[in-house]
């Protein structure tokens, strides 16, 4: 009889759990927040009934469904308050300075943005002529995407929305659609304006894959958001998403990007031009450049900036030791000694700094760029 009554309890609550699902989407919090309340007494009530090793996840469960409730029911007014706190976050008050000759190589794909960015701003333009207002950036981690948002936005002096996956993905039942909402809605008031989405994979995974509810809808909400923008000609907003797993991309959102920009590891010349821009003012006669760009090989620009760093500390140390052990005070007059990079600081941060991208896996961006890009 135990188990009947609870496998009935169980019925009960998924019964609840749907119909408060159904009205949260509907975007009618209260009511939902009423059903979710109803879900977690339920759920307490399984919690006396259930065996022993199972009462705390039913506990746990209740907690969770009665604070939803809660939040389901908090004022339209409250609501708007918190998406409109989050986006404030999101804009970069001071506008991005980054400019395209500070990323080292990546002609073409600097060229190709450059192209695709200016397009929406030129006012006397023939109706034929289609502007890019979403673009896809993907490749190996650290091969500058968010570098070159920036410099796009930098180039049309645009507010620039820096959106965190971690700041989309919010806690609260239905609070993240309704960010976007949100998002979307602020770039169109703030115009000229660009969106950058850094890991979109994350808030936007195929839907053929195993996600929760409240996934699906902030990945419908982000599809029905790129429409309304897309088909206004006038609106000068301009959305950019990065991934480092465009094959974990839902279809639906890759068919919305009309630009999708491959940003690979670099190639030896812009290799160089990497390690130029970070041992700027630094002395590297002694170091032999030829050689290190060979040794980089494999590296992303982030990598390589590393490098770069580890070998100056390497150098900062040998020259000055006991700094570390120094007090605020002494540190304020302190002077510090350095001498020229020598091919030995670089070999000793070789040994601790590794490409991070591995070999078979930009191979699969390779394939996937032939399919898709």
């Amino acid at each position: 009889m135990g188990e009947l009554r609870e496998n009935m309890l169980k019925q009960q609550m998924q019964s609840e759990l749907e119909k408060a699902r159904s009205l949260e989407a509907a975007g009618k919090e209260k009511q939902a927040g009423a059903y979710y309340a109803r879900a977690g007494a339920i759920a307490r009530r399984l919690a006396y009934v259930a065996p022993r090793e199972h009462a705390e996840d039913f506990f746990d469960t209740a907690s969770q469904l009665e604070s939803a409730g809660n939040i389901m029911k908090s004022t339209t007014s409250e609501s708007r308050s918190i998406s409109e706190s989050m986006i404030k976050q999101m804009i970069v008050s001071q506008k991005p300075t980054t400019k395209w000759e500070e990323i080292g190589g990546l002609e073409e794909v600097k060229k190709d943005l450059k192209e695709a960015i200016v397009l929406p701003f030129v006012g006397g333009k023939p109706d034929f002529v289609k502007t890019t207002k979403s673009i896809l950036l993907y490749g190996p981690p650290g091969t500058g995407k968010t570098l070159l948002a920036k410099a796009s936005s930098n180039t049309l002096s645009a507010t620039f929305f820096e959106a965190k996956a971690s700041a989309l993905l919010s806690k609260y039942f239905g609070e993240s659609s309704k960010i976007i909402t949100a998002l979307f809605g602020k770039a169109k008031d703030m115009q000229p304006s660009m969106i950058f989405m850094d890991e979109i994979d994350s808030i936007a995974p195929s839907r053929g894959r195993d996600i929760d509810e409240a996934s699906r809808r902030v990945l419908g909400q982000v599809l029905e958001e790129m429409d309304g923008f897309s088909s206004r000609k006038e609106d000068k907003v301009i959305f950019i998403g990065a991934t480092n797993k465009p094959w974990d991309l839902d279809d639906a959102l890759l068919s919305r990007f009309q630009r999708k920009v491959y940003v690979p590891l670099p190639d030896s010349e812009s290799r160089k031009s990497i390690l130029g821009i970070h041992l700027s003012g630094a002395d590297v006669s002694s170091v032999d450049m030829e050689r290190l760009v060979s040794q980089t090989d494999g590296f992303s620009g982030r990598d390589i900036s590393s490098l770069c760093m580890e070998a100056i500390n390497q150098m900062v140390r040998e020259k000055n030791p006991g700094l570390d052990r120094l007090t605020a005070k002494q540190l304020e007059t302190y002077s510090m000694e350095t001498r020229p990079l020598k091919d030995d600081d670089f070999a000793s941060a070789l040994s601790k700094i590794k490409p991070s991208a591995a070999g078979h896996s930009i191979e699969k961006y390779r394939e996937w760029e032939k399919e898709f890009g």
